[in-house]
């Protein structure tokens, strides 16, 4: 079982953590980090820690969120915020990662997460630093401290305040820590790591699966990938099932993904569970949780989820 330490730094009501506007720096914090979680919690084997308090109410004291982390043997930590400068609006910018000097386990981690987050925010890449902070000096693990964006930065603010962007730093957050620890999804499937120059269209052609199937295995809403980035190729939706049902009089069943391979013949009425999507010779095909294939034809099927 992998373990994940992760926590939105300090509580709501931590005095100075305020942009220009009043926002609690909490806030952003939390809306990553729970975005990540909830983006974690859908690869096989993983349990993922909070050290913060997940309602902000509590500042809880650095120790108490390290030992935590500590005692639960979690393999990597990851302490995530918002900067400032000087507490009044400016157009200073940009994402930065920390980790402990000296460490080289905790350098190699920074290295692992820090592009997704620069990718995900669009910020300037303010670099890789390393700092004698409490949350990384006394970690066992791995250890780094994310910052995000400025809170007082008239162009961070508004990235900051856009909770899609939000949320796409949470599951770019996920999507690379998955990557560092080699984590696989729930319920089976293969992951490919977005390079730069490539579409979506491009990787769906290439898993030989439709744009629209390769959003929904990644919860996507748009277009718009970057560098880094871990996508599901292969599998149904997370939180989902998905089956087919015969609708013709019989058709046949195949033992391969192959037109050829006709296997035994299949009766109206009769439903079969999907564990994922291809295409066969330009056609479309479902691989069945027996290890079968069904044509993914709608004259002959029908695919539904639930």
């Amino acid at each position: 079982m992998t373990k994940i330490a992760i926590g939105a730094g300090h509580g709501m009501h931590t005095p100075g953590k305020r942009s220009p506007a009043g926002e609690r720096e909490w806030t952003f914090n939390n809306k990553v980090v729970s975005a990540a979680i909830k983006y974690l919690n859908r690869y096989a084997n993983t349990t993922v820690i909070r050290m913060d308090d997940p309602t902000g109410d509590t500042d809880v004291p650095l120790t108490t969120r390290t030992n935590v982390a500590n005692n639960a043997d979690a393999d990597i930590l990851i302490s995530y915020h918002h900067n400032a400068n000087t507490g009044q609006w400016g157009s200073w910018t940009g994402t930065e990662t920390y980790y402990y000097p000296g460490s080289s386990s905790g350098l190699a981690l920074a290295r692992a997460i820090h592009p997704s987050i620069v990718g995900a925010m669009g910020l300037r890449d303010r670099g890789i630093k390393s700092a004698n902070f409490h949350m990384l000096r006394e970690s066992i693990m791995p250890a780094i401290l994310i910052e995000g964006g400025f809170m007082d930065s008239t162009i961070d603010i508004v990235k900051m305040r856009n909770n899609t962007t939000m949320d796409l730093t949470g599951k770019a957050l996920a999507d690379a820590i998955a990557a560092y620890l080699g984590l696989q999804p729930e319920g089976g499937g293969t992951t490919y790591t977005v390079k730069a120059g490539d579409s979506l269209w491009g990787i769906a052609q290439a898993h030989s699966m439709t744009v629209s199937k390769l959003q929904a295995l990644n919860n996507l809403t748009d277009d718009i990938i970057y560098p880094g980035q871990v996508l599901v190729v292969s599998g149904v939706p997370s939180g989902s099932a998905s089956f087919v049902e015969v609708i013709t009089a019989s058709l046949w069943v195949y033992n391969a993904p192959d037109w050829d391979a006709k296997y035994e013949i299949v009766h109206q009425g009769e439903v079969f569970t999907v564990n994922d999507e291809l295409y066969v010779n330009g056609t479309k095909m479902y691989k069945l949780k027996s290890g079968l294939y069904i044509t993914g034809n709608s004259n002959y099927v029908r695919y539904f989820s639930k």
